[in-house]
């Protein structure tokens, strides 16, 4: 298959990847928008609510470090085929949320799978192209936002009907069953040792300075994308003194430059290589993002979103590169994770930080974080080199 230039393999994997990425952009959303539900007819409080969140986090991290094992132990095909069977039955568990512990045990189990099931996908990429596999990859993570702006965007407005959450988690249950089924009869290749994504990769040893330095350094850039997502509109409105709306608007349009990131820088990932690639959006984000804060012009945040859109997935995809093919996986899953609990951490102090010193002090440290993501890549570039 020709995209533009593109030559792709795997064209019917590819696109089975893409409706994957939807529904999981989807069951992402489901948490934060159906919370009216949680409240006001079951009976939830917020804290209950809050205690969700931090198992889902959980569900995260368990599912990463498991999941790891479970890719390289039976392969990469089998394991999507069998993470999406188990996404399904976490979204019709969610089915009987009435009850507490149900709820949060499928939150639990749906962001966790719903996070390996991304992973996943991020490590089986270099199958669908043999020179343009990051920029096709960071395609499918601007189909996966998607996924979570439309469904943010259309399910809000039932954001407190027992009758849309049973039908989404229905429709998403029945459609991952024929997901996994093809998938699981799909060839997965694996790309030729020339490709791109494969350049510099350790087969025979651990580079275990460098993963170390790459995993702090995509745990800085979390601390800060999550930091701006989940501070935005309390600094816009408690410290700025703007309109809720104004705010809503300043974070709409930072997910909008992360989307459009994505689409339209992948390409230069491939050309100018990964690495080279990452540490150029985080210098670039850093500066920007000290810019917006420093005026106060939050629509700036576009560009920030725009400049930062490639560094996930793309600090993901390199992860497998310094070490043997067949920890590939659990290198990554184990480097995600630990990325996720220093952003965890964070979140516990920076709350007590802005309680302390208010927001003019704290938001700040988010650019910091940037720029902290950027230092850690440096010497990863050298010592991957080397």
């Amino acid at each position: 298959m020709i995209i533009g230039k593109v030559t792709m393999r795997n064209r019917a994997l590819y696109l089975v990847c893409a409706l994957l990425m939807v529904l999981l952009g989807i069951s992402d959303t489901l948490r934060g928008v159906f919370t009216p539900l949680f409240t006001e007819v079951y009976g939830f409080s917020m804290s209950q609510i809050g205690l969700i969140v931090s198992i889902s986090y959980l569900g995260n991290l368990v599912c990463l470090l498991c999941g790891g094992f479970i890719l390289d132990k039976i392969g990469r095909k089998k394991a999507i085929a069998a993470f999406a069977l188990a996404l399904a039955l976490s979204e019709l568990l969610l089915l009987g949320g009435r009850e507490y512990l149900i709820l949060a045990v499928g939150f639990f189990l749906a962001l966790g799978i719903s996070t390996l099931l991304n992973t996943a996908i991020n490590l089986i990429s270099d199958s669908f192209s043999s020179t343009r596999s990051l920029m096709l990859l960071n395609a499918l993570f601007f189909i996966q936002g998607i996924g979570t702006s439309g469904s943010q965007l259309i399910l809000s407005r039932f954001s407190a009907s027992t009758a849309a959450w049973n039908a989404v988690l229905i429709s998403i249950a029945v459609l991952l069953v024929p997901i996994a089924i093809a998938v699981s009869r799909m060839k997965i290749e694996a790309a030729p040792e020339s490709d791109v994504c494969h350049k510099d990769k350790g087969h025979g040893s651990i580079r275990t300075m460098v993963l170390v330095l790459i995993t702090l350094s995509l745990g800085f850039y979390m601390i800060a994308e999550h930091g701006i997502t989940n501070y935005l509109i309390m600094y816009g409105t408690g410290y700025l003194g703007i309109s809720a709306a104004s705010a809503g608007l300043s974070l709409s349009l930072f997910s909008a430059g992360i989307m459009t990131g994505r689409l339209l820088l992948g390409n230069l990932a491939d050309r100018i290589g990964a690495e080279k690639m990452i540490l150029a959006s985080l210098i670039l984000s850093a500066g920007l993002s000290s810019l917006a804060f420093g005026t106060a012009f939050l629509p700036l945040l576009f560009l920030v979103g725009f400049s930062a859109s490639i560094v996930y997935p793309t600090t993901v995809s390199v992860i497998r590169r310094y070490v043997p093919d067949s920890l590939g996986a659990r290198a990554t899953t184990v480097a995600v994770s630990a990325a996720s609990i220093l952003d965890i951490i964070f979140n516990a102090v920076f709350g007590h930080a802005i309680d302390v010193s208010g927001y003019g002090f704290s938001m700040p440290v988010l650019c910091i974080a940037f720029g902290t993501a950027a230092v850690l890549m440096i010497p990863a570039i050298i010592s991957g080199r080397s």
